[in-house]
């Protein structure tokens, strides 16, 4: 015996049976509390003068670069080279060489022939292709991807500013 519903009331049953369920979720009476952090305890700030940042003084060379010396390695080294460390050098630079301006950026990480370093904006193709740079006394090296191939040898005239010629002969200046 098979039972024979009229479509309407199917249709009835099935609406009141999705309403039903609908409200059935609805009237779920678990709640989630969550508490409120604490605080934690902090120590007062303190104040304190801090020191006046040290300056040191460096002599700079009046005199121009012989024009006639075109190989880097002939740069001299300054009467009294001034004192920098490697970290000294990191961050980013202004390179002034020719018509050429453009940025210099160099880091620590270890790279073929010093330490890695990329120039960005430069249009001489000897300096785009810098990529690393390596420090010997007051002497930093700037190098081509291979290495090997100097790019440009400088010295420092103060903290923030090298001095010195491209292997092409070009005076070349690297500064903040």
């Amino acid at each position: 015996m098979t039972l024979s519903i009229p479509p309407t009331r199917a249709l009835h049953v099935a609406l009141v049976a999705v309403v039903a369920l609908s409200l059935a979720g609805c009237l779920n009476t678990r709640r989630v509390v969550t508490e409120p952090v604490r605080a934690a305890p902090s120590q007062p700030v303190q104040t304190a003068e801090l020191a006046p940042p040290a300056t040191p003084e460096a002599p700079v060379a009046e005199e121009a670069l012989p024009e006639e010396e075109t190989a880097v390695a002939a740069l001299p080294e300054p009467e009294t080279g001034l004192e920098i460390g490697r970290t000294d050098l990191l961050g980013g630079w202004q390179i002034a060489s020719g018509e050429d301006q453009c940025q210099l950026f160099m880091s620590l990480t270890q790279w073929t022939g010093g330490y890695r370093a990329s120039t960005r904006g430069c249009s001489n193709p000897d300096l785009a292709g810098i990529s690393a740079w390596d420090l010997s006394g007051s002497t930093v090296t700037l190098k081509s991807g291979d290495g090997g191939t100097q790019i440009a040898s400088l010295v420092a005239t103060d903290p923030q500013r090298f001095s010195g010629a491209t292997a092409t002969g070009a005076p070349i200046t690297v500064s903040r």
